[in-house]
């Protein structure tokens, strides 16, 4: 391939295929290159001192793209993710003999862009001990209130807890349980996923494979409370379904349209001595069809109607308890009571990454200790 006349956009399908995971091209890591190199290709090609060949890419032309997307609408960490991934790119096509330097990575291509937001470890939201605390407590109360009141009718209240707790414990990413309306192989987590009795989930993890994650002591009682008021129909219904009305009879609608051959009349006749919630459920159930999982958009609002009615109001960008945070709280527990090997193992990341994301806590505990070491040789 001669660089010289050959389009910058060319190699592009062969690079994403080279990022793919598991020889599949899904996953949003691969999504967000595409994304971010064909806007890159885009500008070149509306560059006036370009003609969008490899032999005119260096590092002015880099210089200009990081201009472009510093004048742009966008938060500094997304210019920064846009041109990290564009940097990719520019390095593979080097790999591949098609560039002779990644221009993109020179000093004077990137003076353009904005620093780093500052964000240093331990500045992203992790829930507190307190606020493991308040929100377990409060969906216990709410869930024990509904269970006298409505029984095996609670289904709503005891899914909530069941999240929470695993938000709370397991340490997994939001992404890995809740399903992903971007990626078909994101479809939320199956109760044919769990086990209860040797306490771990399967889930498709961050680098596009399956992986058996943890469920901790402290979330196997509300989940396997919730199970037997859900009653899934098998092990196919989310662990974390939508009650959201309209989607449910929807389903329940395309379902006995689609699997069962019923005609539109016979199905509108069905649905309309159905009266709500409980009687959509019965008759997923008893016509054997799967409702949606909650997306991860789904269960942000459910941690902020719960975070509202618990009166738990935080001073961040958030200002509530978002999945994440579980997470990121899970992992300074783990890092402080077992440390960090541990704490990678639990969060199903590297050690070195584990590290940077909670130096802080590192740095906490070398302070102390430095400070010790010097009052004894003072002494």
């Amino acid at each position: 391939m001669n660089s010289a006349s050959t389009s910058a956009g060319d190699p592009l399908e062969e690079f994403l295929r080279s990022k793919s995971k598991g020889g599949e091209d899904s996953g949003n890591y691969r999504r967000n290159l595409e994304r971010c190199v064909e806007d890159f290709l885009e500008w070149l090609e509306e560059d006036s001192r370009s003609d969008g060949t490899f032999d005119e890419l260096n590092e002015r032309t880099f210089r200009r793209y990081a201009r472009e997307l510093t004048n742009r609408d966008l938060a500094p960490g997304t210019v920064l993710t846009y041109y990290a991934h564009v940097s990719a790119y520019v390095g593979w096509c080097v790999r591949e003999g098609l560039l002779e330097a990644n221009y993109a990575q020179r000093n004077v291509a990137k003076e353009p862009l904005p620093d780093n937001d500052g964000r240093r470890s331990g500045d992203q939201q992790a829930w507190t001990d307190e606020h493991r605390v308040q929100i377990t407590r409060y969906v216990d109360e709410r869930a024990h209130d509904a269970a006298d009141e409505k029984g095996f009718d609670a289904v709503r209240e005891f899914r909530d807890r069941a999240l929470v707790y695993v938000l709370c414990y397991s340490g997994v990413r939001g992404g890995e349980i809740f399903a992903d309306p971007k990626d078909d192989r994101r479809n939320g987590l199956r109760w044919g996923d769990i086990s209860l009795e040797d306490r771990k989930m399967t889930v498709l993890a961050k680098k596009q494979d399956w992986s058996d994650r943890s469920l901790t002591k402290q979330a196997i009682n509300p989940m396997a409370r919730y199970r037997k008021i859900l009653d899934p129909a098998g092990d196919d219904w989310p662990v974390f379904p939508t009650f959201h009305l309209p989607t449910l009879y929807e389903t329940l609608r395309t379902g006995l349209r689609e699997e069962h051959g019923w005609s539109d009349t016979e199905v509108e006749e069905y649905v309309d001595d159905l009266t709500g919630q409980v009687d959509v459920l019965d008759a997923l159930r008893e016509y054997e069809l799967t409702p949606p999982s909650i997306n991860t958009d789904g269960a942000r609002r459910i941690m902020r109607r719960l975070c509202e009615d618990a009166g738990i109001d935080l001073e961040d960008k958030h200002g509530y308890l978002a999945p994440h945070g579980g997470r990121r709280g899970a992992g300074e527990v783990m890092v402080r009571q077992r440390g960090f090997t541990a704490a990678a193992r639990l969060l199903d990341n590297s050690e070195e990454v584990v590290r940077q994301s909670y130096s802080h806590i590192e740095a906490k505990e070398m302070a102390k200790d430095a400070g010790d070491a010097f009052a004894e040789h003072d002494t």
